[in-house]
């Protein structure tokens, strides 16, 4: 697999998350800041999927300056295959955590919702 290739997929992962974020403060009223803001950053092994917390400081005329802080793993995502692993702390992903991949046809939107990966059932 090539590398370009996986890390194109995973900034097109991020923008399926960032929708999710955006619809979820949506579809709740959110309305005293914007939704959380979506970054990646990539490591060796994992590319980290980051939920960052946005305020707005200030507006001029012809720009808004953005602050943002906190933050939380919303996900990882394997860079050998494109495997999308549960976050288990800020540095690592969980053992059992691959909840799906992101070169499935909806890039894993269907494994992840607005807080992070999905639960794993075992029925």
């Amino acid at each position: 697999m090539n590398t370009r290739d996986v890390v194109s997929r995973i900034y097109d992962y991020a923008d399926v998350v960032q929708k999710k974020q955006d619809e979820y403060f949506t579809r709740n009223g959110f309305t005293h800041s914007p939704s959380d803001k979506i970054e990646v950053k990539l490591g060796r092994r994992y590319a980290k999927v980051i939920k960052l917390a946005r305020n707005y400081v200030a507006q001029t005329s012809d720009k808004v300056i953005e602050t943002s802080r906190g933050g939380s793993v919303h996900t990882f995502v394997d860079m050998t295959n494109g495997d999308i692993l549960k976050s288990a702390s800020w540095s690592a992903p969980a053992p059992n955590g691959v909840r799906g991949n992101i070169f499935s046809d909806d890039y894993g939107a269907s494994v992840v919702n607005e807080h992070g990966a999905n639960y794993k059932y075992n029925i």
